[in-house]
Order: C-alpha cells, then sequence, then structure tokens
C-alpha cells in the first residue's frame, strides 16, 4: 500500500521553525518579489508566498511591472533592492514574459540576495561543491520530502529526474549526489526513458504533461516525486497517471499539496537565512 508524502504538513512544520528563529534570534527579514505581468499561475504563487510569508513573520514587498514595460525598467528595479538596506532576499518571479531575457534578469541580482539560488554564480558555486549558503528552493524541499520518508527508502538508492531544464535538473542532481544517492537525468523526449525510469528507486517528475508518467515507467515500491503542474477542465494536475501509478509506488507526492508548499516553505527558509548572515 502507498504513503502519500503529505508536503504541506510539512511546509508548515519548516513555516513554524522558521518563524520560532525570527523569534529567537530578533530579526526583521524582508522579502521582495517582483511579479511582472498578470500570469493567472504566478498571481497565484505570489499570493501563497504572501499568506506563508506572514505566517512566518516575514515582511513581504511586491513589485508588480507591466508586462509592457521595458526590461529596462525591471533591471533597475533590482538595481534599486539590491542597493536597499532593508531587503534582505530578492525573488523573480518565474517564469518571465516570454519576451524578457530571463537568465540576464537573474543574474542582474545581488547573488548575495538571491533567494532563489538562481544567479550564475551560486549556481556554478554548488555545482563545483564549494560552501553554499543558499540551495535552490525548488531543489531542497524535493530533498526534504525524499528525507522524510526515511533513510531505508532512500539511502544508497537510484534517482532520476526527468525534465526539458538542466537549470532545474543539475542543481537538483548534485544535491542527491551530496546526500549519497545515484542520480541521473533524462529529457522527456530522449528514446531511453522507460528504460531508465524503469529501474530508479526514485523517480522525480519535472515534464508538464498531464499523465505523461504512466504506470509502465515505474518501478515497483519506487519512490515518485510529482513536480509537474498542469490543469485540466480547471483542475490543477500533476505529470502523474495518479490512479493508476500510485498503487504501484511505495510513497509519492500529492498535486497540489506536494512539491508546491515545500517550494514555498524553503523560500522562506532561505529567507531567514540571508536575514541571518546580513544580520552578522
Amino acid at each position: 500500500m502507498y504513503r502519500l508524502i503529505d508536503g504541506k504538513k510539512l511546509a508548515d512544520e519548516i513555516i513554524a521553525e522558521v518563524r520560532a528563529q525570527i523569534i529567537e534570534k530578533k530579526l526583521e527579514p524582508h522579502l521582495a518579489i517582483i511579479l511582472v505581468g498578470t500570469d493567472p499561475a504566478s498571481e497565484l504563487y505570489v499570493k501563497l508566498k504572501s499568506q506563508a510569508a506572514k505566517k512566518a513573520g516575514i515582511e513581504l514587498h511586491l513589485y508588480r511591472i507591466d508586462e509592457d514595460a521595458s526590461e529596462q525598467s525591471i533591471l533597475e528595479t533590482i538595481a534599486f533592492l539590491n542597493t536597499d538596506q532593508e531587503i534582505d532576499a530578492i525573488l523573480i518571479q518565474l517564469p518571465l514574459p516570454k519576451k524578457f531575457d530571463q537568465q540576464k534578469i537573474l543574474d542582474a541580482l545581488d547573488y548575495r540576495k538571491d533567494v532563489d539560488g538562481f544567479h550564475k554564480k551560486n549556481i556554478a558555486s554548488f555545482l563545483a561543491g564549494k560552501p553554499q549558503h543558499i540551495l535552490p528552493g525548488l531543489s531542497f524541499g524535493i530533498w526534504k520530502l525524499i528525507e522524510s520518508t526515511g533513510p531505508e527508502h532512500y539511502k544508497h538508492k537510484s534517482a532520476l529526474v526527468i525534465s526539458k531544464s538542466d537549470e532545474f535538473s543539475l542543481p537538483l542532481m548534485e544535491l542527491l549526489r551530496q546526500k549519497g544517492l545515484t542520480a541521473t537525468t533524462v529529457k522527456p523526449s530522449d528514446a531511453r526513458l522507460i528504460e531508465l525510469s524503469q529501474k530508479a528507486d526514485i523517480l522525480i517528475s519535472a515534464v508538464g504533461i498531464p499523465k505523461s508518467i504512466t504506470r509502465d515507467m515505474v518501478k515497483d515500491g519506487a519512490i515518485l516525486i510529482d513536480v509537474g503542474i498542469n490543469k485540466i477542465k480547471g483542475k490543477t494536475v500533476g505529470d502523474v497517471d495518479f490512479a493508476n501509478v500510485a498503487p504501484k509506488t511505495s510513497f509519492i507526492t500529492p498535486v497540489p499539496g506536494g512539491v508546491g508548499p515545500m517550494t514555498v516553505a524553503m523560500l522562506l527558509y532561505n529567507t531567514l537565512r540571508l536575514a541571518a548572515e546580513r544580520k552578522k
């Protein structure tokens, strides 16, 4: 019988701990979010982040920029926040509208305030195995979900990351390797996809296509982490054909209620870390 990995419960525990640390260390963390355009999904994510920040005792500053604005106006906002002594952490809500150079904008951040860990300097430092003050929140959240299953379920196991994005998969694989797992990645279009997925003890899917992970792709007793967020007739679903796949797993994350809440919680955890470092 499979077990659900309750990301919401884990996230609530982390947020409570963040709040306790803020009180104990007498911190007043300030997080700035830059939201470009009015994408409904991005609006929802920012709303959830705002609600969670309030619970944790983190002051959130939202900077809205019209999609028709110039790229320079975004860069000017970042430059202002980089030098604002009140702001401990900065987040660019992704994805940006396609007309903007996303990596250029991310790299305009002061890497010491990069709460997502997406700045090329932070990514390079992490991949090189150097001491890292901030882990990418999504990768860190996924690891915490895996860790919650217990060492007997993940220690010395193999993990496969299915993703089109190297920016997502490479930091995650490095983190898993640091935790003692064997980690590889594969593109959804790769002819070896099913062959590799059938051997994986831990399967992490970030494909972005509903029901693209089917029963025949999953090893008996695997841990399955579903990163996908898709809409079907207004309902939020993941990448996994849940009804058919879940009985074959030992642990599986639901969508919603799995990776999403954990990503928000790790954002707040990272904000706490940055605020504590700046106070030093």
